[in-house]
């Protein structure tokens, strides 16, 4: 049993700077939290580099050894193992043809005397230091992507190989707190196995989703991921796209290859028997992406030990692809230079309970820092699965997908919003409401339980004065928690028309909290508050080819002779569930609407589920 202390950000933040070590994080299974498994009291550091003068086979096992004899005499070994480590443990390979430079990194670890698992909130935007600069440098253009692909592709037609994991590096410099930096992307990719590993000059930050191995006792279980997509903006389109991961035949044919690998490797350390796999083609959602994954499980049929586990499992099939070692010697050539960390591991053991624990990561989505003065430089990689089944042009998109929780800009600590019409003992649409803030929540990772939403309204006391209306704000944070604020809410006898204008500029279509009501609404706020300099009351939304979208505050309904029409949103805007009932009822159709269609309008309508129908004074420049 592991104890688990609950501690503010504000008192982890100061003792880890003042403390330092090896943190292995879950962001991803407790909403608004992070489990910290945090590594401290420095023993000893070592660090192995390629030598063409060392016994590289001695000091590798020793190395290997020494790791088992710590983590069983109570302390806690952490560290990484750099891809290049792979000449040494993939059969048939060897240093003495690795073509290697003196000095490359194999592998470095840290021995500590202790360790502790603490839960501390994550830190809001106000809380997170804003000042860090940094520059990305893609090394690869499409062109010699292209270049690299076809020969990749080559290789595959020959037979040489099954699958292929081409990979191209990236050039980070970041100006700055690199402890606060990476909270800062923990925010923007939430994983079960982030780390953050300070040695000597330095630092290396990780967010990877994919399990390499753990180790609990006899136990060993391996979680291959293989399949990438991006997430859409839309609920809609964000299901289409899952679908089309979990249809496709490229990436489900991609996935079963690394899976068998997985079986065959683990094969070779486990009781006969035992291997299975106990999931196939799981769909994981993170921010950015749809992940494909699966799992194979085993029992070890002897005590672990480092070595015939590595030299059963590294590197990680899922990175190189199959068969293990022509893909690594045909990958070398293509690539033409070191990934380094990149697609190799981090892992951190102990023994728990007696029995050895050991949880390792492959270091996609890592970052490996170095100093150099007032900056610190680092290298990242990204890659995909190439088959006689891929598209460059798709393949290169997908790389560059990896790369967007980096490139994203930090987002605004918001909560999920539905605003909704209190009166006669009843909410105005309370299902669709409930409804369209459960698809908000699943498309952005917050927990959502709609007997708890439910309770909630339930709960909230509103006055009881006859006819009287309210407008609730009925908000969901990350943690799943519900809250209301209620303020009365009074329509005019005499309705006045609203004056309409148009925005002075096109909406992001890649903005996603354009398509999901959160509190985050800058830009929403930015364009009323230009309405109030022009003296209308809201203005129209459009996208880059002049598509009409929506308002600020309401949902746009134009008729066309006896039919009524309102914008598609499929670049941008917000689908009311005022909207949504009225194409339920089939009262309106929608349809692709620009500005001309407004100007030759024979009625134009606005209208949401707070205040309903109202009509409008067009004002256009």
């Amino acid at each position: 049993m592991i104890q688990t202390n609950l501690v503010t950000w504000e008192s982890f933040e100061e003792e880890y700077r003042n403390t330092g070590g090896f943190l292995f994080e879950d962001s991803l299974s407790i909403p608004g939290y992070t489990i910290c498994d945090w590594y401290f009291d420095l023993h000893e550091e070592i660090q192995l580099l390629y030598s063409k003068k060392e016994n590289l086979f001695e000091s590798i096992t020793n190395n290997l050894s020494k790791l088992d004899e710590f983590r069983k005499t109570g302390y806690f070994p952490c560290g990484a193992l750099f891809f290049e480590l792979g000449y040494f443990f993939i059969e048939g390979l060897d240093f003495e043809s690795s073509g290697l430079e003196e000095g490359t990194p194999l592998l470095h670890y840290t021995i500590y005397k202790q360790k502790k698992r603490i839960q501390y909130p994550n830190p809001n935007h106000t809380q997170r230091d804003q000042s860090t600069k940094q520059n990305i440098d893609i090394l690869w253009t499409k062109d010699t992507y292209k270049e690299k692909w076809e020969k990749t592709k080559d290789a595959l037609l020959l037979g040489e190989s099954y699958e292929l994991n081409l990979c191209f590096p990236i050039s980070l410099s970041v100006e700055g707190d690199l402890f606060s930096y990476y909270q800062s992307l923990k925010s923007k990719q939430k994983t079960k196995y982030s780390a953050f590993y300070p040695f000597k000059d330095k630092r290396i930050l990780s967010f990877s989703p994919e399990l390499f191995f753990e180790v609990k006792g006899e136990n060993i279980q391996t979680e291959p991921m293989k399949g990438t997509i991006l997430r859409g903006n839309t609920s809609k389109q964000d299901e289409e796209n899952k679908n089309t991961l979990l249809s496709s035949a490229k990436e489900r044919a991609e996935n079963v290859m690394i899976t068998d690998l997985y079986r065959n490797d683990l094969g070779r350390i486990a009781k006969q028997g035992t291997v299975v796999v106990t999931d196939l083609f799981l769909v994981k959602g993170l921010e950015t992406v749809w992940q494909m994954v699966s799992k194979v499980e085993a029992k070890l049929k002897n005590p672990f030990q480092w070595f015939p586990i590595l030299q059963a499992l590294f590197p990680s099939g899922s990175v190189i692809g199959a068969p293990k070692r022509r893909s690594f010697e045909l990958l070398r050539e293509f690539e033409g230079k070191n990934r380094g960390l990149y697609t190799g591991a981090l892992f951190v053991s102990e023994m728990l309970d007696g029995a050895p624990w050991i949880r390792s990561s492959v270091t996609i989505r890592t970052i490996d820092f170095r100093n150099e003065g007032n900056v610190w430089m680092g290298n990242y990689g990204v890659g995909s699965g190439i088959t006689v089944l891929s598209d460059a042009e798709a393949e290169y998109e997908e790389c560059l997908a990896k790369l967007k929780f980096i490139s994203n800009p930090n987002l605004p600590q918001f909560e999920i919003l539905e605003t909704l019409r209190f009166g006669h003992g009843k909410y105005f649409l309370k299902d669709l409401h409930l409804e369209r803030m459960e698809l908000t929540a699943v498309r952005l990772g917050f927990p959502f339980s709609k007997e708890k939403a439910e309770a909630s309204l339930k709960e909230h006391p509103h006055p009881s004065k006859g006819g009287e209306v309210f407008r609730i704000r009925f908000l969901l944070n990350e943690r799943g928690e519900f809250r209301l604020e209620s303020f009365p809410f009074t329509k005019p006898k005499i309705r006045p028309r609203v004056r309409l204008g148009m925005a002075s500029r096109p909406v992001d279509t890649g903005d996603l909290f354009l398509y999901h009501k959160t509190t985050n609404r800058s830009f929403y706020h930015e364009m009323l508050e230009e309405c109030k300099t022009k003296s209308i009351d809201d203005c129209v939304l459009f996208d880059t080819n002049d598509q009409i979208l929506e308002t600020n505050l309401r949902n746009l309904f134009i008729r066309k002779g006896k039919f009524w029409f309102t914008p598609r949103l499929e670049t941008g805007g917000l689908p009311g569930v005022f909207r949504k009932t009225l194409l339920q009822k089939g009262w309106v159709k929608e349809t692709d609407l620009y500005k001309t269609d407004l100007e030759k309008a024979d009625e134009i309508l606005v209208g949401n589920s707070l205040r309903g129908f109202e009509r409008v004074e067009l004002i256009l420049e």
